[in-house]
């Protein structure tokens, strides 16, 4: 009977320290779980975003220009003028019509020549004595060709049209010496000299050895055209 107590008495031991290896084992199996390093996984989300549409794209152009500078300078295009086709015959016809007006009678102008229509001097037209205005506007045109011919034989330099109508006026009504007077000569216009015609022509504005305001606007006129230039009549 002792004896079996002591056996008992040794299971009874046992059992104990094998139920506390179980509870130290279970407890370093818990730390060591919480233990472990958790991974992180990173998940990209795909978010639709709308995009503007683009509708219209404006260009535009800057000219770069390079001096004698370690940058370069940004210049901006100039504005290109560009000129209306302008009638310079007509120009004329109307300028010269306007200063030498119309008679249908003839008449004794400031330089004492007998004349009729616009400006005419020819005796076989004066000898009638009178002339509508249509066939005075067509001897007119007639009359201006021919001088402008002349002209162009007599003037040595180039010419615009406009400068060459100018010159053809004032042949017109000053006459062809006069017109060889005024660009012959030294530093004149046949020798390379253009802004002599503005220097000189405004000094014919006589007749009848008195200045003729009429001849200086006249004068004034066929310098704007010689200029290019359309002055109101």
């Amino acid at each position: 009977m002792v004896e079996f107590k002591k056996v008992e008495k040794i299971i009874m031991s046992i059992s104990m320290r094998l139920i506390i290896l179980i509870g130290i084992i279970d407890l370093v199996c818990f730390a060591v779980f919480f233990k472990r390093e958790t991974k992180v996984v990173e998940v990209t989300k795909v978010v639709e975003v709308e995009v503007p549409k683009v509708v219209e794209v404006v260009k535009t152009e800057v000219v770069t220009k390079y001096v004698d500078k370690p940058y370069p300078v940004l210049v901006w295009p100039k504005p290109v003028i560009i000129k209306p086709n302008i009638d310079w015959d007509n120009s004329m016809l109307q300028g010269v019509k306007f200063f030498e007006g119309y008679r249908e009678s003839v008449y004794t102008c400031s330089g004492g020549v007998r004349t009729i229509g616009y400006g005419c001097t020819d005796k076989s037209v004066v000898s009638k004595g009178r002339i509508c205005k249509d066939t005075a506007e067509d001897i007119l045109v007639n009359h201006l060709e021919r001088v402008k011919k002349k002209v162009d034989e007599v003037v040595v330099v180039e010419l615009t049209e406009y400068q060459l109508n100018a010159l053809t006026s004032f042949a017109f009504n000053c006459g062809m010496s006069n017109l060889k007077t005024l660009v012959s000569g030294k530093d004149r216009l046949n020798s390379g000299n253009y802004e002599s015609i503005s220097r000189i022509m405004p000094m014919y504005r006589k007749a009848g050895g008195k200045v003729r305001e009429g001849l200086v606007k006249r004068r004034a006129w066929e310098l704007s055209l010689w200029e290019g230039k359309l002055k109101n009549l």
